[in-house]
């Protein structure tokens, strides 16, 4: 009987190595496939009887989004955020760049970011801020509408547009922009 035990865990053993060396082997077909079609398409960006460059502007889009995604390591987004960008929450600005159509070409989720928004579309926000009557203005120039305002917390809540919230940011006063916390119930 024990030699049965020993039997079957070095067989289970065997199974489990030939299940991985079989996940390793799809993971690298698809990157040898993934690999090929962009080649492909940087192929195609090449000159043309037309001239330099494509003649298909879609072809030429998908190269240069692939080109980017390849090229760009997972943390150059950082890197490469502005001053006002760094005080923005990252899913803030994963949302914004959605918003203008570059987060596939920067490298971020491409998924919806799940933000509370009201009937104009702004979301809602809070800004670590030393709450002051010029900042509060500021806000509302902007297009957005305090919900709430704290000078013992140094914190605003906000609904605004997020094609706002970089220029909110480059205010000096403001620390930071995130989704505005909601309360856990049991």
């Amino acid at each position: 009987m024990l030699s049965h035990s020993i039997y079957k865990a070095s067989h289970a053993g065997r199974e489990y190595s030939e299940v991985a060396r079989l996940r390793t082997h799809r993971s690298s077909v698809i990157v040898f496939v993934v690999s090929g079609v962009c080649l492909q398409l940087f192929s195609w960006t090449g000159t043309t009887a037309a001239g330099p460059g494509l003649s298909n502007p879609t072809i030429a889009v998908l190269a240069n989004e692939s080109r980017s995604i390849l090229m760009n390591s997972p943390g150059q987004e950082k890197e490469e955020r502005t001053p006002e960008q760094r005080k923005i929450d990252s899913q803030l600005l994963y949302a914004i760049y959605q918003m203008r159509g570059e987060a596939v070409a920067k490298g971020v989720p491409t998924e919806a970011i799940p933000l509370e928004k009201d009937a104009k579309g702004r979301v809602l926000v809070e800004i670590r801020s030393p709450v002051t009557k010029k900042l509060l203005a500021r806000i509302e120039k902007l297009g957005g509408r305090i919900v709430n305002s704290s000078k013992d917390y140094d914190s605003i809540i906000a609904y605004l547009s997020l094609a706002k919230l970089e220029t909110l940011a480059r205010s000096k006063e403001v620390k930071f922009i995130a989704p505005k916390a909601q309360a856990m119930t049991n």
